[in-house]
């Protein structure tokens, strides 16, 4: 688009040279007939006579600024619509581009919360399971000792019993 504005403008910057380098010839033309009547009658004659082509160069410069005017403006819409497209098309790519960034960035940023969370709980988790694991060990040595002391309880009182049902012994009987 920019290039067919520069072009336009040049084509008027063109234009409006080759009209002004006109009207200075027709000017230059038209003093120098005036300058050279003999009669002061024939400078109207003169200037009448350099009107008519004056305002044909203005009509026909007039129909070329239009001309250019026109042709650029067509230019324009097809130069436009051949962009429309790739503009169109560029601009679906860069919201699909943007959508699958921003799905992996969110997928990235959920999976290192999961393991921010994880690591947190893996302490509390080794901790529980440590705490578990002690208080099984010291349920266990104290049920042991109790299994242990009711077994020693059990044998004192076989003893005792054994004890109760042997006669008495003489002093100086050998046992």
């Amino acid at each position: 688009m920019s290039r067919s504005l520069f072009q336009t403008a040049q084509k008027f910057t063109e234009l409006n040279l080759q009209m002004a380098q006109t009207m200075l010839e027709d000017t230059a033309a038209a003093s120098q007939a005036m300058i050279t009547v003999d009669k002061p009658t024939e400078v109207f004659s003169v200037t009448a006579s350099r009107a008519q082509p004056t305002a044909d160069r203005l009509r026909e410069w007039q129909q070329q600024v239009s001309r250019i005017a026109t042709d650029s403006q067509t230019k324009l819409i097809r130069v436009a619509g051949e962009h429309a497209e790739e503009t169109a098309r560029a601009a679906c790519e860069l919201t699909d581009e943007v959508t699958r960034v921003t799905s992996q960035e969110t997928e990235r940023t959920l999976r290192q919360q999961h393991d921010t969370m994880r690591q947190l709980a893996n302490p509390l988790d080794s901790m529980v399971d440590s705490a578990n694991r002690q208080a099984r060990a010291a349920m266990g040595d104290g049920h042991d000792r109790t299994e242990e002391a009711a077994q020693a309880a059990g044998h004192a009182a076989q003893a005792a019993q054994s004890a109760m049902r042997q006669p008495p012994r003489k002093e100086g009987q050998p046992s």
